[in-house]
């Protein structure tokens, strides 16, 4: 299937540009997938390569979302208007007062019959998922990573699991930003506290927390800690109980239109809520997103997910286009709060092969999500160091575009053994206001950059009279003599 625009054909799945309202503007959690080293801005000239302008909505998103892809010190200044950085901040904590207030509240109803304890004990399983989901996400973001030797010290963000509110009209200050130590002690309190309850009390819901998403996440965080032995424990017992189940795409031709890698029908999502936030970037126009192409030469030819993208030909960048869906579609899968048994796999794996004793085990999980990915694939048997790289960058080809990878390479910064950090480059196009490309300019996130950890929003350090302590983010100039 073909459509034309501007005497033009290209694949329907690339979207048409939309009206600027349905771009991502720095909302709530919007940005995630903008920060990392699997995209890039598209800075070739349409108007030199095909005769026609850039797309004046893209020139929109772009200026709207220079703070947070140019990594800069002040994330409010988006070259279109100043936006406000809190979005993320007060939606997270709102919700978890929600979720406190249902904790303490659920307890005081008067439950008589066994359906009704069920009902109670599944909402408590969920509120403790959302809570522990939720804490996480701000921890690393406006926290440093979680590293053993400093994380009794290195502070994150304010832990609040009460439903009142606490107010000392004398005091300085009403909130302080708590230890990561503690910040994690509580999550994985909560995720265990949400496995217990949601055994038997999950529903077979795609949209609600279940017990199997609860030990995939809680594995996930036991990795963040460096705790390698407790998350292969986690996650190891519904793995060899085969309760997780992985996509066969390498059975496959292709991804298409009518075949996408991820939709409500794939068996291995688990859990998903909220909004499909990359729907309308990463189509490889100007000056639009698009996928990098180091990430894309990561994948093997024979790889039936290489197929998720497609080079957009006005400007022979890659746009993303087979994944899940794009355009003006109303997806109901997530880009970001999206857990699914693949990630169940690479979690093992990781945690194996960090342990050093287990390089087996972690081989074995890595080629079997390998056989499900890639046609005719031969099992590898890694050792080391390399084994790790491997397992990283595996994790990278299937979670890209869910929001893990700007948290994966804090992480791995920290990591023991084999840390790693990497300098990552971002080009950015400037237009005149009649479209006509001005200026690329080149920026870098250099390796280990405290740009890794957002500053406290404004707002929120202002508010006490003693100011919260903040985050030094430096100043981010582009490159010289470009």
């Amino acid at each position: 299937m073909n459509c034309y625009w501007d005497r033009y054909i290209f694949p329907a799945t690339i979207p048409i540009p939309p009206y600027s309202y349905y771009l991502p503007t720095g909302g709530s959690c919007d940005f995630f997938n903008l920060l990392d080293d699997d995209i890039n801005t598209v800075t070739e000239s349409e108007l030199a390569m095909t005769g026609s302008l850039p797309y004046v909505q893209w020139l929109d998103m772009s200026k709207a979302l220079f703070g947070y892809s140019a990594w800069q010190q002040d994330i409010t200044f988006t070259l279109l208007a100043e936006h406000d950085d809190q979005s993320t901040w007060l939606d997270l904590y709102q919700r978890i007062a929600i979720l406190n207030t249902t904790l303490q509240e659920v307890d005081r109803l008067n439950i008589t019959t066994e359906s009704e304890t069920a009902t109670r004990n599944r909402i408590k399983g969920e509120c403790y998922f959302l809570r522990a989901q939720f804490y996480l996400i701000l921890s690393n973001l406006y926290g440093k990573p979680y590293n053993p030797a400093t994380a009794s010290t290195d502070l994150g963000v304010p832990l609040k699991i009460t439903s009142g509110v606490e107010h000392d009209k004398d005091a300085a200050t009403q909130f302080a930003r708590t230890p990561l130590d503690k910040i994690y002690k509580q999550i994985v309190s909560d995720l265990k506290e949400s496995i217990t309850y949601l055994k038997a009390n999950s529903k077979n819901v795609l949209y609600r927390a279940s017990e199997e998403a609860a030990a995939i996440l809680l594995s996930r965080v036991y990795l963040y800690m460096q705790s390698w032995e407790e998350a292969k424990n986690t996650i190891e017992p519904y793995l060899t109980n085969h309760v997780f189940t992985l996509s066969s795409i390498a059975t496959k031709d292709s991804l298409t239109e009518d075949n996408l890698f991820l939709t409500e029908n794939n068996t291995e999502i688990l859990f998903s809520q909220g909004s499909l936030y990359s729907e309308m970037i990463l189509t490889g126009y100007a000056p639009d997103f698009c996928v990098s192409r180091d990430l894309y030469n990561l994948y093997d030819e024979n790889d039936v997910r290489k197929t998720c993208f497609t080079f957009n030909p006005r400007t022979d960048s890659i746009a993303l286009s087979y994944k899940y869906q794009t355009g003006f579609h109303q997806s109901r899968i997530s880009d970001i709060f999206t857990i699914r048994s693949a990630e169940a796999y690479l979690n093992m794996a990781e945690a194996c092969a960090m342990m050093g004793s287990q390089e087996g085990l972690a081989n074995q999980y890595l080629n079997t999500l390998r056989q499900n990915r890639i046609k005719n694939y031969t099992a590898q048997n890694y050792s080391g160091e390399e084994l790790v790289r491997q397992i990283r960058d595996e994790r990278r080809k299937e979670l890209c575009f869910e929001g893990h990878r700007w948290f994966d390479l804090r992480r791995y910064s920290v990591a023991q053994p084999y840390p790693y950090s990497k300098k990552i480059y971002r080009k950015y196009a400037f237009y005149t206001s009649d479209k006509t490309l001005e200026q690329t300019y080149t920026y870098v996130l250099e390796e280990n950059d405290p740009a890794y950890v957002f500053d406290i929003p404004k707002n929120i350090k202002e508010f006490d009279t003693t100011p919260m302590p903040g985050n030094e983010r430096p100043v981010r100039n582009a490159l010289e003599n470009q």
